[in-house]
């Protein structure tokens, strides 16, 4: 009787390491066809009102001697949203988010161009001459067109976020944490200095508010830089593993002409990447008033020269202010014109 229990026992030990390994298996190959799956879905890409898939014009694309080299990106966000019922379903569909960021591979550095939303490019291409115009009347092509035509700067690719991604993709990483500078209440949230943890909604609110900060759309400016930077040290703490993970999520919520492949690799050259080797540029120029009447950033043509030629153009011949295509509507002050920062400068307090 003794034989037949012990031979029992052993058999259900053997049972159990089976099922292990089975189950074992099973996980392995449902990561397997999870990651084929991954690498052979395509992002969701922006959609016209005439059902065309947007693409960046290869003519406007970096030159093909200087592929591989460096790569830019279109990165616009859209002031709207349905989640955050605090501040009502639909703001607009202005890209008040507009930033050309270029990823140096062979220095791997980066550098980020703010381009301020009010930012005066001509009623032939808006409405208003607004920049943030532009997409309501040409879309993301006709964005990419006009920030070529008017600053001679390549576009390759372009991601574009509404607010409902922002907010989905802020609570997806678990929040980020910020220094708050100054308090504030928007749409009845209220904010104090110190250092916090911002969720989605949170966070929302923190990019957006303008009126209790210098400079107005400028200080705004200014917290997205800050909030960027914050964004950036939260991906960086996280592993290849988490970061590969979020991805589906964080694709969801942006309209891109990247592939999943394409951003995976992306991934992890930026992780690699230090804080002091990302640099934040806003638009040189100040605030007036544009012939038809609206309320204008008016670039100031030498330093944004400056500007352009030394961080934007590292493998192309300089250009000229006469070949940027955009007017000067007034020169007063300065104090906007150096404004350069890093990563590092930002989260060590120094910016």
């Amino acid at each position: 009787m003794a034989n037949k229990g012990t031979r029992r026992r052993r058999l259900s030990l053997l049972d159990r390491l089976l099922l292990i390994a089975s189950v074992v298996l099973i996980g392995v190959s449902a990561g397997i066809i999870g990651y084929v799956s991954l690498m052979s879905w395509a992002p969701l890409p922006e959609i016209d009102e005439s059902g065309n898939v947007a693409s960046i014009d290869e003519a406007i694309q970096t030159t093909e001697e200087n592929r591989g080299k460096v790569t830019s990106f279109l990165v616009t966000g859209i002031d709207y949203n349905t989640i955050d019922q605090s501040a009502g379903t639909a703001r607009g569909t202005l890209t008040d988010v507009i930033m050309v960021v270029q990823l140096n591979l062979e220095t791997n550095e980066v550098n980020v161009l703010q381009i301020p939303r009010d930012t005066y490019v001509g009623t032939d291409v808006s409405v208003t001459g607004k920049i943030n115009g532009v997409y309501s009347r040409s879309g993301l092509e006709g964005l990419a067109q006009v920030i070529y035509d008017r600053f001679r700067l390549p576009v390759d690719h372009y991601a574009n976020v509404i607010m409902d991604g922002f907010i989905r993709i802020v609570d997806a990483v678990g929040g980020v944490e910020i220094n708050i500078q100054e308090s504030f209440t928007l749409e009845g949230y209220t904010f104090y200095p110190g250092v916090q943890t911002l969720n989605g909604i949170q966070a929302e609110k923190f990019v957006r508010e303008r009126y209790s900060r210098p400079g107005s759309d400028i200080g705004r400016l200014d917290a997205q830089r800050q909030f960027l930077a914050a964004m950036f040290q939260k991906f960086k703490s996280l592993s290849l593993s988490e970061l590969t993970a979020l991805v589906p999520t964080v694709m969801e919520e942006v309209t891109t002409d990247l592939n999943v492949r394409t951003v995976l690799s992306l991934i992890e050259v930026v992780m690699d990447i230090e804080m002091d080797d990302i640099h934040f540029y806003t638009v040189p120029g100040e605030g007036c008033t544009a012939p038809n009447g609206q309320s204008v950033w008016s670039v100031h043509l030498e330093p944004l020269t400056e500007l352009l030629n030394e961080s934007f153009r590292p493998f192309d011949d300089p250009v000229p202010a006469e070949e940027l295509n955009l007017i000067e509507l007034q020169n007063t002050t300065d104090y906007y014109d150096d404004n350069k920062s890093t990563v590092g400068d930002i989260l060590g307090g120094n910016e």
